[in-house]
């Protein structure tokens, strides 16, 4: 009888194998991937990093290309020589002393675009101003003031190399040497 039950046990199991549609095989090849899934939400922040080395301290070396030419001088009271550099009587900045105060001639040690300007004051007198740059004339203006205080001004951008030397000379002419009355203005820098 035993015998029996497992033959029937048997059947059964075979009977149940082929509704199904045979004996199972070996697994077969994976089938190909699926299309991307939808993007997930971004995650929660990380922890911060371990701070970084320490850099190598270096001497600290000045740079020369931070170095600003610049100077404004005054020149009031005497008439200025004609045709030679206007003598300043009052210097109101000259930090890097590239004008020497003494002659009024700026030499370029610092090579660049610097802008010129000057404003003269006159009374009683015609005067004629000149902007030189190594004994060319670069820039000139003329005023006349009879009974009115006038004032002359002038300005110029100058493309300088080392070693260039820029000035202002004045010519000026009165009839009232008592009377006649000039303050003139000079300024330079680097821009």
């Amino acid at each position: 009888m035993a015998d029996l039950r497992i033959l029937v046990s048997v059947i059964l199991m075979a009977n149940a194998v082929l509704e199904k549609g045979g004996c199972a095989g070996p697994p077969g090849l994976p089938g190909h991937p699926g299309p991307p899934g939808i993007r997930g939400p971004p995650g929660p922040r990380g922890i911060p990093g371990l701070p970084g080395m320490t850099g190598i301290l270096r001497p600290s070396v000045k740079c020369p290309c931070q170095r600003k030419p610049a100077f404004t001088v005054k020149l009031s009271g005497q008439l200025p020589s004609p045709s030679k550099p206007v003598p300043f009587t009052e210097v109101l900045y000259n930090a890097q002393r590239d004008l020497q105060e003494d002659t009024g001639v700026f030499t370029c040690r610092v090579p660049g675009n610097y802008h010129f300007l000057f404003d003269v004051d006159l009374h009683h007198c015609k005067v004629t101003v000149q902007l030189m740059r190594d004994k060319s004339s670069v820039l000139e203006k003329h005023q006349v003031s009879t009974k009115e205080p006038r004032n002359l001004s002038g300005m110029l951008a100058l493309p300088l190399h080392v070693g260039e030397k820029v000035w202002l000379e004045a010519k000026v002419e009165t009839e009232k040497p008592e009377q006649a009355r000039v303050t003139i203005y000079f300024s330079g820098f680097l821009t």
